[in-house]
C-alpha cells in the first residue's frame, strides 16, 4: 500500500479565516493555494501552520480582507491557546499584539470589517491580562525597548504594534513611527507604510534619511507630485545626491511625455542634467525652456552658472548680463557675476559687485559671506585674524579659525583661537578647540594648561572637564577616542582605520571594528574581528553573545546555539537565553527540512543522520519520528518503524495517519491483534474519505476474527 508523507514543515505557523476571498494580485494561483491551505489548518487547529500560510497569501495580496481576518483569527486562537492551555502568557502576549497589529494597524479605513471594534476590544482586555501576569513595564520607553527585541527575533507584527504603542510618548513619536513604517513596508504593505513615514516625518522634518524613505515609497506607489516634494526637499539638504537627482529625472520625464511644451519641466531637467555634470544635455533642455518662455530669468541664470561650472567665464557673465540689462538691481545676477570674477582672481571687480549688492540688499546674505571670502582669499591667515581681532564680529572670526582648524593648518588655528580668546575670554569654546590643537600636535602641556585656565574660568563646564581626561589620556586612548567619534557620527569605514591603527590591538578596538563592520552588514568580518576581541579577554560574556547574533542573522544555527550557549555559560542571566530558544527552533526546523529533502531524494542514509540530529536536541519532535519510521519502512525495519510511530501518537495529535502505518506494520509481522487494534483508531480519528481509509476499513473486517485475541 501507498504510504501517506507530510510537507515541508515551516519554521512559523498562521490560522485563517472562512469567508471568500477576493484574489487580485500578481500569481492568484498562489494567493488560493496559500489561503486554502491555511483555512484546512486552521480548521484542524493548526494555529502555527494556519498563520505561516496566511502571511504567505497575505504578502502576494496584502489588500485582502479575507487573508487578514483569517490571520487576525489565527492569532487569536493560539493566543488563546497558549495562555489557556500552555499558561504561557509571554507567548500569547506576542500574539494578542499581533492580531491587533492586523486589526489596527495594517488596514486602512476601508479595510476595516464590521466587528473590528468589538475584536479589539476583546484582544486588548486579553493582552492586558497576560501583560498583568507577566508584570511587563508599559511606560512608552519599556515598550520601545520589548519592540526593539522583538524585531530583533523576527517577530515583526508584534514589534509594530509595541512601536504602535510608543507613539504615546511625544518623544519616541518620531522614531517609533518611522518604526512601524518601516515593519509595514517588510510585510508589504507600501500604502500604510507610507501614511507612517509621514507622521514621522511631520515629528523629524530634518531626518534627511526619513525623507527619502518616505520619498522612495511615495514613488514606488506611483504618487509622483508628492514624491517629487520630498526629493527637492531632501536635495535642498544634500550635497546633488545623484539617487535624488535620478528619481526626479525620471518623474520629470514621465510629466514631460504627457506635456512636451511646458517651459518649467524643461527648465527642471536642464537643472538635474547640470547637477549630474551633462551639461550638453542641460543646455539643450534650457533652450527649449527659454524658447517657450524667453522672460524667464532662472532659466538666464541657471545657463549662466552652467558655464560658470564649466569655467567658460566670459559666456557666464554673458548669461548674467542679459538679465541685468533688463533688471539692473537683480541681486541674484549680481551675485553670480561676481563669483565668476572671483574665481577668475579678479578679487576688485568681485568686490565691487559684492558692495553694489550691500547697497541694494544691506542683509544680503550671500553678498555679506563672499565679501568677506574675498578679502580671506587676499590676507594671509595671520593678516585676516589681525584684522577680524581688530574690527570684525568675534564670531566670525571663530568661524574663520574654526575653518582653519578643520582644514588641519594647526599653526594658524592656535594662534587664531588666541586672538578670539583675546577678544572674547569668555568663549569657552575656544579654549577648547585650542587645547584639542595642541593636542593633535603632541603638545599636551599646553593642551593641558589651556584646559585648566578654562576649569578655573567655567569649572562647572562639562566640555572643558571632559576634554580635559581626554587630553590626559596617552595615545592610544585618544586614537580610540577619535575611532569611537567616527563610529558616533557614522562613518564606519574611517572607524575601521581608526581602531585598526591602534598598536598593540585593544579588546576595545577589536570590539570597535566588529562593531563598525556590523554597522556596514559586513558579518562575516565582524565576526572575525569578535573573535579577535575573544581572544584578547575570554572572559568577557557579551562577545559570544555578539558573535551568535549574527551567526542567526546569517542562518548559520549550528553556530549561533554554540556562540549562545558559550554566553550563557560564562553569564546565566545573559541575554542570548531568548535568543537561543529562537535559534534552537529555527536550527532544528532547519536540519528537520534537510532531512525530509534528502529523504524524498531516496537518500535515506544522510536523512536519517538528520533526523537522528532533530531528535538529539528535541526528542518530543512527532515530525522527525514520522520521517524517521518511513525510512526503517524503507528498509524492512518493522520494529523500528513502530517505536517511532508510537513516538509520533505520543507527542502529537496531527498524525492519525501514524495509526495506519502502525496497523500496517504489525500486519506485516503477522501480529494481527495489534494491527486490528491500530486500524480501529486509525478510522476513529482519520475523517478523509481516500483509499487509506478504505483499505484499513476492508482490512479491519479481514482481522476482525483476531479482535479478541
Amino acid at each position: 500500500m501507498k504510504r501517506k508523507l507530510l510537507g515541508t514543515v515551516c519554521c512559523l505557523a498562521i490560522c485563517t479565516v472562512l469567508c471568500t476571498p477576493q484574489v487580485i494580485g500578481a500569481n492568484p494561483g498562489a494567493f488560493a493555494q496559500h489561503y486554502d491551505a491555511a483555512q484546512n489548518y486552521l480548521m484542524q487547529n493548526q494555529y502555527s501552520s494556519a498563520i505561516v500560510e496566511f502571511r504567505k497569501a497575505l504578502r502576494i495580496n496584502y489588500l485582502d480582507n479575507s487573508a487578514r481576518i483569517g490571520l487576525i483569527n489565527s492569532y487569536l486562537a493560539r493566543a488563546t491557546y497558549y495562555a489557556n492551555q500552555e499558561k504561557n502568557y509571554e507567548k500569547a502576549a506576542n500574539d494578542f499584539r499581533s492580531a491587533l497589529f492586523y486589526l489596527r494597524i495594517y488596514p486602512n479605513k476601508d479595510q476595516m470589517v464590521q466587528n473590528s471594534a468589538a475584536m479589539i476590544t476583546s484582544a486588548n482586555e486579553n493582552l492586558n491580562q497576560c501583560l498583568k501576569v507577566i508584570s511587563y513595564d508599559t511606560t512608552s520607553g519599556s515598550r520601545y525597548k520589548k519592540a526593539e527585541e522583538l524585531r530583533a527575533v523576527g517577530n515583526l507584527s508584534a514589534a509594530a504594534y509595541e512601536f504602535f504603542k510608543a507613539t504615546e510618548n511625544e518623544k519616541l513619536a518620531g522614531s517609533a513611527n518611522e518604526q512601524v513604517a518601516d515593519l509595514l513596508k517588510l510585510l508589504g504593505n507600501e500604502p500604510r507604510s507610507a501614511d507612517y513615514y509621514k507622521t514621522a516625518l511631520d515629528l523629524k522634518p530634518t531626518d534627511g534619511l526619513l525623507r527619502m524613505k518616505y520619498a522612495r515609497t511615495l514613488d514606488k506607489l506611483g504618487r509622483y507630485d508628492e514624491a517629487v516634494v520630498q526629493y527637492n526637499e531632501a536635495l535642498a539638504n544634500s550635497k546633488g545626491d545623484m539617487e535624488i537627482l535620478y528619481a526626479l529625472e525620471r518623474i520629470y520625464l514621465k510629466k514631460l511625455a504627457v506635456t512636451p511644451s511646458d517651459a518649467e519641466l524643461n527648465a527642471n531637467l536642464g537643472a538635474i542634467k547640470q547637477a549630474q555634470g551633462d551639461f550638453e544635455t542641460a543646455l539643450s533642455y534650457y533652450g527649449k525652456a527659454e524658447k517657450i518662455n524667453p522672460s524667464n530669468v532662472t532659466t538666464r541664470l541657471n545657463v549662466g552658472t552652467l558655464f560658470q561650472q564649466r569655467k567658460e567665464y566670459q559666456k557666464a557673465i554673458q548669461s548674467y548680463d542679459s538679465v541685468l540689462t533688463l533688471y539692473p538691481n537683480n541681486t541674484q545676477a549680481l551675485l553670480y557675476k561676481a563669483q565668476v570674477y572671483k574665481e577668475m582672481g579678479d578679487n576688485k571687480t568681485a568686490l565691487d559687485l559684492y558692495k553694489k549688492i550691500l547697497s541694494i540688499d544691506p542683509n544680503n546674505a550671500g553678498a555679506k559671506a563672499e565679501i568677506g571670502d574675498v578679502m580671506k582669499d587676499t590676507l594671509t591667515p595671520a593678516e585676516y585674524i589681525a584684522f577680524m581681532q581688530k574690527s570684525g564680529n568675534v564670531n566670525d572670526l571663530y568661524n574663520y579659525v574654526y575653518k582653519l582648524h578643520q582644514e588641519n593648518k594647526l599653526d594658524d588655528a592656535i594662534e587664531g583661537y588666541k586672538a578670539v580668546i583675546e577678544k572674547d575670554s569668555t568663549k569657552v569654546d575656544a579654549y577648547v578647540n585650542l587645547a584639542i590643537c595642541y593636542a593633535a600636535k603632541n603638545d599636551y602641556n599646553n593642551a593641558i594648561n589651556t584646559l585648566n585656565t578654562a576649569k578655573s574660568k567655567f569649572p562647572a563646564n562639562n566640555l572643558v572637564l571632559k576634554t580635559l581626561q581626554n587630553v590626559q589620556s596617552d595615545s592610544s586612548n585618544s586614537k580610540l577616542a577619535e575611532a569611537s567619534q567616527s563610529y558616533e557620527n557614522k562613518d564606519y569605514k574611517k572607524a575601521i582605520q581608526q581602531y585598526l591603527a591602534i598598536n598593540p590591538a585593544t579588546e576595545d578596538s577589536m570590539l570597535g571594528v566588529a562593531a563598525s563592520y556590523q554597522a556596514l552588514e559586513d558579518y562575516n568580518s565582524a565576526i572575525e574581528y569578535y573573535k579577535k576581541a575573544e581572544q584578547i579577554n575570554p572572559n568577557n560574556a557579551e562577545i559570544p553573545y555578539y558573535i551568535g547574533y549574527l551567526y542567526s542573522e546569517q542562518q548559520n544555527w549550528a553556530l549561533a546555539e554554540n556562540y549562545l550557549k558559550k554566553a550563557i555559560s560564562k553569564n546565566p542571566q545573559s541575554e542570548a537565553k531568548e535568543l537561543l530558544a529562537y535559534v534552537t527552533q529555527n536550527g532544528s526546523v532547519s536540519v528537520l527540512n534537510e532531512g525530509i529533502e534528502l529523504y524524498e531524494q531516496n537518500n535515506y542514509q544522510n536523512a536519517l543522520l538528520k533526523f537522528n540530529e532533530v531528535l538529539k536536541k528535541e526528542a518530543n519532535n512527532a515530525y522527525a519520528y514520522y520521517y524517521r519510521g518511513l525510512i526503517y519502512d524503507e528498509q524492512k525495519q518493522p520494529k523500528l518503524a513502530i517505536n517511532d510511530y508510537l513516538n509520533v501518537l505520543k507527542y502529537s495529535n496531527e498524525f492519525p495517519i501514524a495509526n495506519y502505518m502502525v496497523a500496517v506494520d504489525y500486519d506485516t509481522l503477522s501480529n494481527y491483534k495489534e494491527a486490528f487494534k491500530y486500524y480501529q483508531k486509525f478510522i476513529s480519528s482519520y475523517t478523509t474519505d481516500d483509499e487509506y481509509l478504505k483499505y484499513a476499513k476492508s482490512r479491519l473486517e479481514e482481522l476482525r476474527p483476531y479482535a479478541g485475541g
